[in-house]
């Protein structure tokens, strides 16, 4: 039934197509995690999307190597993967000469989640003993953000473009995500414009 509902999807969006060129010309990285949604293993799947120019350059739906204890432990840990790929991509745009996408500072980009607690552990390293027992590894987000590599920010649900990454949605919600990720219908074998 699983490979049905994907054969499906894939032949309802086949006239789909990614299209780059809005007005917003930073990248930002959207970040969500659904808590406990592996009903077997009480495992959080990670979500995360990178916009450039109105489109995804990157995006990421990944079951979380452990157990979250908690929604803001599930959702600092997807934030952590998602400003790990952040760094990746700002380091490829400084690369092949394109620095002006990344910000204003050496490498700047804002790293958007919906939840609260979560961005808590980010800006304040004084809640340490309540997130001490979160593996090292995704810690690094901290530094990220002490030394201004990222910005955290807040984002309500209703506007998170990687909750289309981490939970099965209404048709409506769907499709409005989907345009998010800059994915446009074709109009007469040609993308639209924007």
């Amino acid at each position: 039934m699983a490979v049905a509902r994907v054969f499906r999807y894939l032949a309802g969006t086949k006239d789909l197509k990614l299209v780059l060129g809005g007005t917003h010309s930073e990248i930002s990285g959207y970040s969500d995690a659904d808590w406990a949604g592996q009903k077997w293993d009480r495992k959080s799947t990670s979500g995360s999307a990178g916009i450039l120019c109105g489109g995804a350059i990157t995006w990421a739906s990944r079951v979380q190597r452990s157990v979250a204890t908690s929604s803001t432990e599930s959702e600092y840990m997807a934030m952590s993967g998602t400003a790990k790929t952040s760094q990746w991509v700002a380091q490829v745009l400084r690369d092949i000469g394109y620095p002006k996408y990344i910000g204003t500072k050496a490498i700047y980009i804002d790293i958007r989640g919906d939840n609260q607690g979560a961005l808590a552990l980010i800006k304040n390293p004084h809640l340490h003993e309540r997130s001490k027992h979160i593996d090292i590894c995704y810690h690094h987000i901290r530094d990220l953000a002490e030394r201004q590599r990222i910005d955290v920010s807040y984002i309500p649900t209703d506007e998170m473009i990687a909750d289309i990454l981490t939970k099965n949605l209404g048709h409506t919600k769907h499709n409005y995500f989907v345009e998010k990720l800059g994915m446009v219908p074709c109009l007469s074998g040609s993308v639209r414009n924007r």
